[in-house]
């Protein structure tokens, strides 16, 4: 059983004092964190059914009275009895916060304030005890409080100054208008515009078109996505009051086309008549069976209104701000870098530092790793600047470990240098703020989030958010201060385009780190390349760039068509691979340790459950090198197949069905099996080893497959165990990985049908991988037909009615696809 989660309460006590305003001030302080919620089942042993979200549970604390305040509000349709509330510090100390006889209905709310006394661990666990009305089942929701340690400000909060424009021309909405085809109406700008791009089309991207090409893809791409948003207008809707204050729900069924690319924080403009302006602002905060808005000022009729969802323009701004300082740079050097016959004694734009040749290494595992050290002496000395310098990571070969390890050499013996450490997600760069901590002074080290984030801010280890402007329970711009006295910069590669906004010094950082490059578009990766690292004045790259990604993984989310197979849909990490001076020499098949370090030795998995990758996508060079107490435990399991090879596919002839919101997939049998996998981990474990939630993850290539699995495993009691997507596991391991491939009773496998996506998936467990899918239909594609063989040499199936024929069938490759509008949304 899940809670939502424990909130903030913004609008304070009802008494209005001067001390208690002070303490609102102050309460922000106090980050509340959900961690557990159990459920006790019945005497028949099965699960109750309820809600996922049984509490609204909001917990307040005074640092000044040392008050706790509780409100717990029923969010499920049946009659709780509360019972009794506990509070537990330290090992086992308790104090009872209420006992007694509740009655709670459906909505009804039960607000105790408590005197406790505050303790140096900063942590508290409020226990819930309550029972279903008129069954046998007892409910305990656990709440974990967790108190921030805020540091001091460093200075007064910056002004984000304006971004420009950057407006799509109305000369390529006509072009696009009509469909990219010659037309005598056009303007003489649209007739010229049309003649460029169709020039660039038949040409790859070079130095001459690279800044003009790219920003007309761009073009293309917003203005493609601003009609697709405009197609959700509601004209006339009708909202429904939730009990929260300024959130509402709207019912899907009053859109005329499925709503597909909205998602939880899209914006959303209320009017209250179609003619007049703006009322207010909002965005999306739920979009699972129904849409739940919340509004910056509450609504004064919830009738008759017209809904807009406007385009969020804020990463395209970044990207053409990115190119406009570009431009001036020399391109041969840095972004289409050539072979030269002999190096040069001097590089004239080289730095002055002398070469670092001894190092002493922060973290063990490195030290014995020759790849390892030779990438890290590479990028301290920077072999290959102006160009960029590529760390390629296959999967579970210590990419991100190299990446600290690097910084932190940098840190050690560069100590005028700054480093900005980027990646295409907030989980990465959690993960690397994280670990840097465990070695850098906190003063040191800034993790600068986006305003979206602050939603996701009970998910985040606090060690990162009291480094960040987070550090007192909500969003706040930085200060300045936060720049200049710190010497490690952690943000998302879209959010560095915020640091000019905030007018910081572009020469400051000497490094840029960006992580997971392989999985955005070029255009995303030059944000912080151009925004942060240029050197406008001397027309040249300050800092050196450090690519660290693979590009046999899942590369960019191109959602137009039209833009299929172009430079858009193609990753900077991935380009640069396929030029001469990236490239392995012919001679020796090794890559310009200069340029490029290929790391090859695998520490995430047994050697079985990377083989189809490492023969498919990276020539049979990776080595099994992970210790058998973290990739062998599964083995001998008994419900394997072959005992040796811990790796199981569940033949599952099952029905695919189709949302009506978000035309994704789930299907039911499936999830069946998945649940039954769970339920026997949990319940019997593997080899006597005691399975925890925490050690499975679910896999699942489809949004709605991905929310169906969630809710059934909540209702299990299974709150804990990760579901995500192919895009949501990437660079993510578990000891156990179940995959759900969704595809039946279809002639073809869809966006399965990417090699990639398979490689992702394939790579993420330690131990053991369950896949449970219908093979009959997998085997049409002849990357999974080459999958399903190996599992068949390997004796991997447990389904004995299937029978793979020896030869791939007629129908084998066919590559037609429907929309991705399937797939899960990458953000």
């Amino acid at each position: 059983m899940a809670g939502e989660g424990v909130t903030f309460n913004k609008a304070g006590r009802k008494k209005a004092t001067k001390q208690n305003t002070l303490w609102k001030l102050r309460r922000t302080r106090c980050l509340l964190q959900w961690v557990e919620t159990s459920l006790n089942v019945g005497r028949n042993g099965k699960p109750l059914s309820v809600p996922k979200q049984v509490f609204r549970v909001t917990v307040e604390f005074s640092i000044d009275d040392s008050m706790l305040a509780l409100n717990i509000q029923n969010m499920c349709s049946q009659v709780l009895i509360l019972r009794s509330i506990f509070l537990y510090y330290e090992t086992n100390k308790r104090v009872t916060l209420h006992e007694g006889v509740i009655r709670m209905v459906s909505g009804y709310e039960f607000t105790m304030e408590k005197q406790i006394r505050e303790k140096e661990d900063c942590s508290y666990h409020v226990v819930l005890l309550c029972h279903v009305l008129g069954t046998n089942y007892r409910l305990r929701e656990t709440v974990m409080i967790h108190k921030l340690m805020p540091r001091k400000p460093r200075g007064r909060p910056l002004q984000l100054s304006k971004m420009p424009l950057f407006e799509v021309p109305e000369y390529v909405q006509d072009v696009y208008l009509n469909g990219f085809l010659t037309n005598q109406h056009y303007s003489r700008n649209a007739s010229l515009w049309l003649e460029r791009f169709s020039k660039y089309r038949e040409e790859p991207l070079n130095s001459s078109n690279y800044v003009e090409y790219l920003r007309m893809l761009n073009q293309v791409d917003e203005f493609d996505s601003h009609l697709q948003m405009l197609r959700y207008t509601i004209e006339s809707a009708t909202l429904d009051e939730m009990t929260s204050p300024k959130e509402y729900l709207l019912s899907i069924e009053q859109f005329k086309v499925p709503p597909v690319l909205l998602d939880i924080g899209s914006h959303v403009h209320v009017f209250y008549e179609s003619n007049v302006p703006c009322v207010t602002r909002g965005y999306i905060i739920d979009c699972s069976s129904h849409f739940i808005i919340k509004t910056e000022i509450p609504l004064r009729k919830l009738s008759s209104l017209k809904l807009t969802f406007p385009l969020n323009r804020t990463q395209y701004k970044m990207e053409y701000m990115a190119l406009n300082y570009l431009c001036n740079l020399d391109l041969n050097r840095i972004i289409f870098p050539a072979p030269v016959a002999t190096k040069p004694k001097k590089n004239k734009d080289g730095f002055k530092e002398e070469p670092i040749t001894t190092f002493e290494w922060y973290q063990d595992s490195i030290a014995n790793n020759e790849r390892q050290k030779q990438a890290i002496k590479n990028i301290i000395n920077r072999t290959a600047y102006p160009a960029p310098y590529i760390l390629f990571g296959p999967p579970g070969t210590g990419k991100t470990y190299t990446i600290v390890e690097a910084v932190l050499q940098i840190y050690k013996l560069r100590p005028k240098s700054r480093i900005l450490v980027t990646a295409t997600s907030n989980y990465a760069c959690n993960e690397l703020t994280k670990r840097l901590l465990k070695y850098v002074n906190h003063s040191d080290i800034f993790r600068y989030f986006s305003f979206t984030a602050e939603r996701d801010i009970h998910g985040i280890d606090l060690n990162v958010i009291e480094v960040s402007n987070m550090h007192c329970g909500e969003y706040e711009t930085p200060a300045m201060e936060d720049f200049t006295q710190t010497r490690i910069l952690v943000c998302t590669v879209i959010n560095c385009g915020r640091l000019l906004q905030l007018n910081v010094a572009r020469n400051m950082y000497d490094y840029i780190f960006i992580d997971e490059c392989g999985s955005c578009k070029e255009l995303s990766a030059l944000v912080p390349i151009g925004c942060i690292g240029t050197d406008s004045r001397n027309k040249r790259l300050h800092a050196s760039i450090v690519l660290a990604g693979d590009p046999k993984q899942l590369g960019p989310v191109t959602r137009m068509p039209y833009l299929k197979n172009t430079p858009h849909d193609v990753s900077l990490l991935e380009r640069l691979m396929e030029l001469p001076l990236y490239s392995k020499d012919m001679n020796n098949n090794e890559y310009n340790p200069h340029m490029v370090t290929k790391l090859l030795d695998n520490y995430r998995s047994h050697r079985a459950l990377f083989r189809f990758s490492n023969e498919q996508f990276y020539e049979g060079e990776l080595r099994a090198k992970g210790a058998p107490a973290i990739t062998s435990w599964a083995v001998n399991w008994r419900l394997l197949p072959n005992l040796n090879f811990p790796m199981v596919f569940h033949s599952v002839i099952g029905y695919m069905q189709q949302d009506s919101i978000t035309l994704s997939y789930w299907n039911v049998q499936e999830a069946n099996k998945v649940y039954e996998y769970v339920q026997l981990l949990m319940k019997d474990g593997i080899n006597g080893r005691i399975m925890q939630q925490e050690d499975i993850g679910v896999v699942t290539p489809y949004s709605k497959q991905t929310e169906f699995l969630k809710n059934g495993l909540a209702l299990l009691g299974f709150d804990n165990i990760e579901v995500g997507s192919a895009e949501q596991y990437q660079g993510r391991e578990k000891p156990v990985i179940i995959i759900s491939t969704v595809r039946s009773n279809r002639t073809t496998i869809g966006f399965l049908a990417d090699p990639r996506r398979l490689n992702v998936v394939l790579t993420r467990a330690q131990a053991l991988t369950i896949i449970i899918g219908n093979p009959l239909n997998l085997m049409t594609n002849s990357t999974w037909y080459s999958f399903l063989h190996l599992l068949k040499i390997n004796g991997a199936f447990r389904d004995k009615k299937f029978k793979l024929p020896n030869k791939p069938p007629s129908n084998c490759d066919i590559r037609k696809t429907e929309s991705n509008h399937g797939q899960t949304s990458y953000a």
